[in-house]
């Protein structure tokens, strides 16, 4: 069956920004997602860079007819030298769904910047921030991997926290359905926790 895939795509002066916008049923559905976005901050400033797709898939995508990045995006040119302090702390918005992990459980919560994004060979993929918010017990750590200027997240699984990205990116990948539904990851955590007292196949060491 067809579908039709919206994705945005710019040019800074050393690497290419890409965003999926997401999968729809019809053309006309993926050009109204368009337009809706072309207003909203950093859609505005780039609104030549919205490419539609027609893709053929055997199976109905999930979330059919969602646009994500619906609030825009803080849109930059990296020029050298430039000011790089930008904030963005997420603290609050995942400790609304994942206190429980803190009151209920005894996990520990950090949060540490860990700079530019780079490969294992050390090759920068894109400038930071990139922030990983952790929740941590003996024998597993849940990150929350933060790509502050993409406006994207990763939640991956460890052993322990440990403050290394390339560790931390290496980690058991969590499914992206959940990247961006806290409420669905938080009922499937409690389920764990109570049922067999582990996370995502991990055993935790300690109640």
């Amino acid at each position: 069956m067809f579908y039709y895939k919206v994705i945005h795509k710019y040019k800074l002066i050393d690497h290419c920004e890409r965003k999926n916008i997401g999968f729809y049923s019809s053309y006309s559905n993926a050009k109204l997602a368009i337009e809706e976005l072309k207003i909203k901050e950093g859609f505005k400033d780039t609104i030549d860079c919205f490419k539609i797709k027609k893709v053929i898939r055997f199976i109905k995508p999930k979330l059919i007819d969602k646009t994500f990045w619906a609030d825009g995006f803080d849109y930059y040119t990296y020029v050298e030298n430039i000011n790089k302090n930008i904030s963005c702390d997420e603290t609050l918005s995942l400790l609304k769904d994942f206190s429980f992990l803190i009151k209920d459980y005894g996990f520990n919560f950090d949060k540490v910047e860990l700079g530019d994004y780079r490969g294992s060979d050390g090759k920068l993929y894109f400038y930071g921030p990139y922030n990983c918010y952790s929740f941590y017990t003996e024998g597993v750590s849940i990150n929350f991997l933060n790509f502050v200027q993409r406006h994207e997240w990763n939640i991956t699984i460890t052993d322990e926290f440990i403050n290394d990205q390339n560790y931390l990116n290496e980690g058991l990948k969590i499914e992206s359905r959940y990247e961006y539904d806290w409420t669905s990851l938080a009922f499937v955590l409690k389920e764990d926790l109570e049922s067999k007292h582990e996370v995502f196949g991990k055993k935790i060491k300690n109640k």
